[in-house]
């Protein structure tokens, strides 16, 4: 090894674990084990906040600096005036270079109870996938958080996310937040951006006799899959439902551009025509 390289190991290492003294011991531990250290506890928090896309404050109270007395208000004002650059450096209590201190130990958070209870599901189901599955245990895929978060705090579903704000807010609203996610996680895993997704919410539409929800749907799709035949298809569905005939023949027409052999569009064209 280069010596340079064992120096800086050297120097590093006293200073590391005078850190480690300095942070307090973790205190309210109902689910991990009570004898955990502060390194270990944080290790498990740093799985949680990469699985949710999250920071500390999500479960935790930031605690709230105390109340200056009228001595400590007197003394810092006339600080403030005997050294006017350093005023406002420092304020506060409970911060420092790392930013806001937090209350870790405080369960006044509802997001800290329902972390809980994911841990203890999350240890359930691995305990029913252990026993259930007779494979080695190397070979078994447990359940962590990021399997069903993908970094999102609530791993709802897509299209369940898109119907309700159809449903509560109109397609505009719909549209704009499908928009809105693309643009955010398109690329992350978060959320499934694939040509199947909108085109089963158009055809959901068009089964609960929604055409104008279905055309919000499918234009969409064509929109961000310019050569999905199939949603050029239900287009013309979603047309020949709102007495568009005209609208339902390009549609079609469209559809057999991309897909020439496609016996569905051929036969609903043919109808059409006639």
């Amino acid at each position: 090894m280069n010596r340079s390289v064992v120096l800086a190991l050297l120097l590093c290492a006293p200073v590391a674990s005078a850190q480690e003294a300095a942070q307090p011991a973790p205190k309210n531990l109902q689910i991990l084990p009570k004898t955990a250290s502060t390194q270990d506890v944080l290790g498990v928090m740093q799985t949680f906040t990469r699985a949710l896309g999250v920071g500390c404050t999500y479960c935790h109270v930031e605690q709230t600096e105390p109340l200056l007395t009228v001595e400590e208000q007197q003394a810092a004002a006339a600080a403030a005036a005997a050294n006017p650059q350093q005023a406002g450096r420092g304020r506060g209590r409970g911060r420092g270079r790392g930013g806001p201190q937090m209350d870790y130990a405080s369960d006044e958070r509802r997001q800290k109870q329902i972390a809980r209870a994911m841990v203890l599901m999350t240890r359930d189901v691995n305990m029913a996938l252990n026993a259930g599955i007779h494979k080695p245990a190397s070979e078994i895929v447990h359940v962590q958080c990021m399997t069903c978060h993908r970094g999102i705090p609530i791993p709802q579903q897509l299209p369940e996310l898109l119907r309700q704000t159809m449903l509560g807010k109109g397609e505009g609203a719909a549209v704009a937040q499908y928009r809105d996610l693309r643009q955010r996680y398109v690329n992350t895993g978060a959320y499934d951006f694939s040509e199947r997704v909108l085109l089963e919410l158009g055809r959901e539409s068009l089964a609960t006799h929604k055409p104008d929800d279905a055309l919000s749907w499918l234009q969409l799709n064509v929109e961000f899959f310019p050569q999905s035949a199939e949603s050029y298809i239900e287009l013309s569905r979603a047309h020949i439902a709102k007495r568009d005939r005209e609208s339902a023949v390009a549609d079609l027409t469209k559809a057999l551009v991309i897909d020439p052999s496609n016996a569905d569009a051929q036969r609903q064209l043919r109808t059409l025509r006639k």
